[in-house]
Order: structure tokens, then C-alpha cells, then sequence
């Protein structure tokens, strides 16, 4: 029997290709004060909860200002682009389906606020996909800290140790691990970072996955 009886997923960059839009909405909302996140300053931020990401932006530039009137002018920016028509990542479909067959039980554990992950599954069309959604509206730390991870697991009614979380991020797979799951980092998006070191497994598409995993344990990772 698998040591894995659940599996949690991140959303953007591992479910699909959402980077590219939140970085976008950075600009919407900077750009009426002359001020713009590079590809490469934005690569520093992902992974980031909001607040972090709008700190690290604000000191950046020297904004002045309420911080609550920027995450309210970017929370309108993100909702009015994620309205547009967006698509999973390759394989994402039949990799959520083929865990289905298996009666493995499935849920997402985002850094992202409850209003933007229910808008991206609906235009994912995966609204029905999970048995559990944890978001940071729902914790008390976002991501590096375990607390999504953890209440995802606990929802699932499964110990953390047998779940396998599926990330893109250092920040996403340290709280994976912090929780005590066995992260694997999807190098699927258009973002994808360098394999990370801290991962247990990395792969470039769920096609990668060995589905024996899930038959029977895997070999032992050196801590």
C-alpha cells in the first residue's frame, strides 16, 4: 500500500499558468503612478501572500499611501483579468482524473485570497475537481508557514506525512515541507524556477509523474 492517501495542490504555476496575470495586475495598478515590476523584480515576489508581495513593491518604489488601498485597487485589477477565458496546464485534466480512479482524495492549498481561487476555478472549469480549497483568507500565516497545507490535510481527514503536495515555488514547497509532506515541484508554467534542492521530486509535466508511486512507497529521501 502507497504511504501517499492524498494528494494537495498549489494553484497558479501548478494548476495553470497564472503567474503572468498577477504580474500583470502589478502593472494595471502601478502604472498611472509611472512605476513598473520588471520580469525579473516580479520572479523575487512569486510565491509571496499578497501582503508580502505589495510590501516588498512598496519599498521598491517608495510608494506612499494606504497599503489597503493598494491591495483593493490590485484585488479589483486580478478579478477584472481573471474574467478573461484561462486553461490548465497541460496534463493537469487527466493527472486530477487518474488520482479520481484511484479513490485518492484531492485539494488545493492556495497563497492566493478565497475570492481570486473560486474566480480561477471557475474559469478553469475545475470548480468540481477538489474535495477540500484552503486559501489564505482561511489561515492565520500564508505560505512559507505551513498553516494552508496543514488545515487542507486536516480537512481531508489525512495525516500530513501521507499527502503529496504539488508546488512551483521555493516559498510554496517550504510550507509544503514545514507541514511534513512530500513536495514535488511542477515545472510546467511559463515561470517555472530552477529545480529546487528542498523539493523531494521535481518533474517538467504530470506526464513525468510515476503513478507507481502511488502503489506502493517510494524510496527513501535523504534528509
Amino acid at each position: 500500500m502507497s504511504r501517499f492517501r492524498a494528494a494537495i495542490f498549489d494553484m497558479d504555476g501548478t494548476l495553470w499558468d497564472g503567474e503572468p496575470l498577477y504580474h500583470e495586475a502589478f502593472n494595471v495598478v502601478l502604472a498611472p503612478l509611472g512605476n513598473r515590476v520588471t520580469d525579473e523584480e516580479y520572479m523575487t515576489i512569486i510565491g509571496s501572500s499578497v501582503e508580502d508581495a505589495w510590501a516588498w513593491v512598496i519599498e521598491r518604489f517608495t510608494l506612499t499611501g494606504s497599503p489597503d488601498g493598494f491591495y483593493q485597487a490590485y484585488d479589483e485589477a486580478v478579478l477584472k483579468l481573471l474574467a478573461q477565458p484561462i486553461e490548465p496546464l497541460p496534463g493537469v485534466r487527466a493527472f486530477i482524473d487518474e488520482l479520481r480512479r484511484r479513490d485518492m482524495p484531492v485539494g488545493l492549498a492556495s497563497a492566493d485570497l478565497r475570492q481570486w481561487v473560486d474566480a480561477a476555478l471557475r474559469g478553469l472549469q475545475l470548480e468540481d475537481a477538489f474535495d477540500v480549497t484552503v486559501t489564505a483568507s482561511e489561515v492565520k500565516r500564508s505560505k512559507p508557514a505551513p498553516d494552508v497545507y496543514l488545515a487542507a490535510a486536516q480537512a481531508l481527514r489525512v495525516p500530513a506525512p501521507s499527502c503529496l503536495a504539488f508546488e512551483d515555488t521555493s516559498t510554496g514547497v517550504a510550507s509544503a515541507k514545514a507541514a511534513g509532506m512530500f513536495a514535488v515541484q511542477v515545472r510546467a508554467a511559463s515561470t517555472a524556477l530552477p529545480p529546487l534542492p528542498q523539493a523531494d521530486l521535481v518533474i517538467e509535466s504530470y506526464a513525468e509523474f510515476d503513478l507507481s508511486m502511488l502503489d506502493s512507497p517510494p524510496p527513501e529521501v535523504a534528509s
